[in-house]
């Protein structure tokens, strides 16, 4: 299974010399490791090596270290891509095969079975380097506007179309048959029908779009937001989180703390803060002021999919994005909801009332509210929530999440989570310690078959904050099989690190649950079947790409699997036999307001 992180560049060696080590030794984790080049008179700890040559034993990237790399790749694809299509193209009318219009749509260079693709694009979500990810984040609006495109293409069309009424179509594999289907829809989805003036509008929507996501992705990883408080404002939160976030004497806010909205802070302190004031600071930062314009853009954007969905003879926007999933219709998502949603809410209004009078007796252990004051006239606000949740738990069924968090470190549930997914899958994970990578704190791991040795794929873990990188937790499925290639996934998410003093990181139970979750995506990326997979055309839908994550998390409910992912960070022991039942008979307190707002949400 897993090992300790290689050796190298996130070494907390020091050197009086050099201008980065005393920055890196303060930063721990979130410290920017730069290539040398940009780090004049950097020591070897500080810097980020140069890439290993490639093998079969390594995924086949080379991660770009400046941004004429990325706009040579990006041109690279752009002219591949062209030629296949034109090839396709050129291909006799009664002449069409699998081989020679199908396969080539299968690999057309702008797709996930691609290296070239993912090394352009994927920076723009984890790159230490501004200017590195800007452009990243422009090569993946490249990408878009080049499939957009290619599926505007007509002379392509018909040959697809000519191939799918054959003999030879008939008689292909499920999955090929499949992928011909979904092409043939994406063509007639893209506007074909329409007159070269509404394709031309088509397509200037479709761009406006691509820039408007791209936009809001990366106001989310570039917020750089900050609240300073005193500590008394932070009244319930863990001192020694506290401490480390104090700024030092000297500066501008020397003696304050410092918060970002970053999920490792964010978190803490909307649910053990007792300071209302501090929290209601905090949720209007990240809900209102932070996040640049947003809001606009998600405005923009219900606009232009409105107009996108119209011009197709949708309508509506739900009505077409629908139609390529396992629901079909907005009448089925409503169908299957509506009812759902009308018998959670009643459990919602008991789970506010629940939450809104422990709020009373909270202010009134606290002195700020008077026995005379009316109890009725407290409301519970959108900030309260995630405060008297944790009270809840707390007061009623004894279970204190923050203590709970001391049998969860990080590293333990880390390697716990592999290993049970080793052995629930009949794999091996075979940690790889030379790689090319764009931060020396990411992991990097070769999964095997454990029946015959064969190589299933790979898989990165880059697991904790830093500025510039993706905000949330996410899976991003960087290259599919195809032929002798296989899968590379990568777990973007934000847990907390291990102090600079070498304190382990530790987890809430919920964050182990994040963790399983997540990493049950990479499972199902890397042992799915089938060649291109994970192609726009024949992946996994939308509305079922949670259903294995989501059965694979109760596995941190499980009994046996929180006995097997706990070990408390100082003793060892496994979470007590009383503690775990509490965790385990509380496990559904407040689902009825999580469902509702799930279905707010959705």
């Amino acid at each position: 299974p897993g090992r300790a992180p290689r050796p190298g560049p996130s070494a907390m060696s020091r050197n009086d010399q050099c201008p980065c080590c005393a920055e890196r030794a303060l930063k721990a984790s979130s410290f920017t490791f730069l290539p040398a080049s940009l780090r004049p008179g950097a020591c070897e700890s500080c810097v980020l090596p140069a890439p290993p040559p490639l093998s079969d034993d390594l995924p086949p990237f080379r991660w770009p270290r400046t941004v004429d790399e990325i706009q040579q790749q990006v041109r690279t694809v752009e002219a591949a891509s062209k030629q296949a299509l034109d090839a396709v193209a050129a291909v006799a009318d009664g002449h069409e095969t699998f081989e020679n219009v199908i396969e080539p749509l299968m690999s057309v260079p702008h797709y996930k079975t691609n290296p070239m693709v993912c090394q352009a694009k994927f920076l723009q979500h984890c790159s230490t380097q501004p200017e590195v990810r800007a452009a990243a984040d422009a090569a993946g609006t490249a990408f878009a506007t080049l499939k957009a495109r290619g599926r505007t293409r007509a002379d392509v069309y018909r040959k697809v179309k000519a191939f799918s009424v054959s003999a030879a179509c008939a008689g292909l594999s499920k999955h090929n048959s499949h992928f011909v289907s979904s092409l043939l829809a994406s063509f007639e989805a893209s506007g074909l029908g329409l007159s070269t003036e509404e394709q031309a509008r088509l397509q200037e929507l479709r761009e406006k779009d691509a820039a408007v996501c791209s936009a809001f992705k990366k106001n989310l990883a570039e917020d750089t937001t900050a609240l300073f408080f005193a500590a008394e404002e932070l009244d319930g939160v863990d001192p020694k989180w506290v401490a480390e976030r104090t700024q030092p004497e000297g500066g501008s806010q020397a003696g304050q703390v410092k918060v970002t909205l970053k999920y490792p802070d964010l978190l803490p302190v909307l649910s053990t803060c007792a300071v209302s004031a501090t929290r209601e600071r905090l949720s209007r930062a990240r809900e209102v002021e932070a996040y640049a314009n947003n809001l606009e853009l998600v405005a923009q954007g219900v606009t232009l999919r409105r107009r996108i969905a119209v011009l197709l003879g949708r309508s509506s926007w739900a009505q077409h994005a629908t139609a390529t999933r396992m629901s079909g219709s907005p009448a089925a998502v409503e169908a299957f909801s509506a009812p759902l949603l009308a018998r959670a809410k009643a459990g919602a209004a008991r789970d506010l009332e629940a939450l809104r009078v422990l709020k009373v007796a909270h202010l009134r252990e606290r002195g700020e509210l008077d026995a005379a004051d009316g109890a009725d006239r407290v409301r519970l606000l959108a900030h309260d929530v995630a405060f008297y949740s944790s009270e809840r738990l707390k007061r009623e069924y004894g279970v204190d999440q923050e203590a709970v968090r001391a049998y969860f470190p990080l590293d333990h549930v880390v390697e716990t989570t592999m290993a049970i997914y080793q052995e629930l899958l009949g794999l091996v994970f075979h940690q790889v310690d030379q790689f090319d990578t764009w931060h020396p704190k990411v992991r990097l791991f070769r999964v095997m078959d454990a029946s015959n040795g064969e190589r299933v794929g790979f898989f990165y873990l880059d697991l904790h904050p830093r500025e510039g990188k993706y905000g949330h937790a996410a899976i991003f499925h960087l290259l599919k099989r195809w032929k002798g290639q296989t899968p590379v996934d990568c777990m973007l998410c934000n847990l907390p690190a291990p102090s600079a003093d070498g304190t382990p990181a530790l987890l809430r139970h919920s964050d182990c649950v994040t963790f399983f979750h997540e990493f049950g995506h990479i499972m199902h990326g890397l042992c799915s079947e089938g060649e291109a997979n994970g192609t726009t055309l024949a992946k996994c839908p939308r509305d079922f790409v949670e259903a294995p994550s989501q059965m694979l998390e109760n596995w941190c409910w499980a009994r046996d699997g929180l006995r097997r992912l706990s070990r408390h960070h100082q003793t060892s022991a496994p979470l007590p036999t009383e503690l775990l039942e509490k965790m385990i008979a509380a496990k559904n307190v407040g689902e009825g307001l999580g469902l509702v707002r799930q279905g707010y949400l959705s």
